[in-house]
């Protein structure tokens, strides 16, 4: 018998399983919907979170909450001056890049977030960066300042 010949083969799910794939994807999609709802606290008019990671990552993350216009000094943090990288408004890469909003953070290697006029003493970052040393700045950042510049803002 020729393969072109035989008839088309009908696919048989038992009950369960299908009621079980229903079932994960319906839970995977409350999931989703519930983490999204829940990312809703990380970003607020006045405030943002901002993760802060260290070498190796995994083992060292600091959240902190950034208000707008305000200077937070990472002194007396444990992860002041060994920052890694950082995501900005969020708790993974997906939900950073998801972020629909004006917020941007500049990260000082000062305490006191007052070099504006100097660009070498400030990196600005809007989403998230990773790898900071390759940058130069795996051991700088002792400071930060996020604003919320919405449209129209001077």
């Amino acid at each position: 018998m020729h393969l072109l010949s035989a008839p088309p083969r009908r696919l048989h799910l038992h009950p369960t399983t299908l009621t079980l794939a229903l079932s994960l994807l319906a839970r995977t999609s409350h999931a989703t919907a519930s983490a999204s709802a829940s990312d809703d606290h990380l970003i607020t008019a006045a405030r943002i979170k901002v993760q802060l990671f260290a070498t190796p990552s995994f083992l060292n993350e600091v959240s902190v909450d950034a208000y707008n216009g305000q200077c937070l000094s990472l002194d007396n943090n444990l992860i002041d001056g060994r920052v890694h990288s950082v995501l900005v408004g969020g708790h993974d890469v997906r939900s950073v890049l998801l972020r629909d909003d004006y917020w941007s953070c500049r990260f000082y290697d000062n305490y006191t977030c007052n070099t504006d006029d100097n660009l070498d003493s400030f990196l600005s970052i809007p989403d998230g960066a990773n790898n900071l040393g390759s940058i130069g700045w795996g051991t700088r950042i002792h400071g930060l300042r996020c604003r919320n510049s919405f449209p129209g803002d001077t």
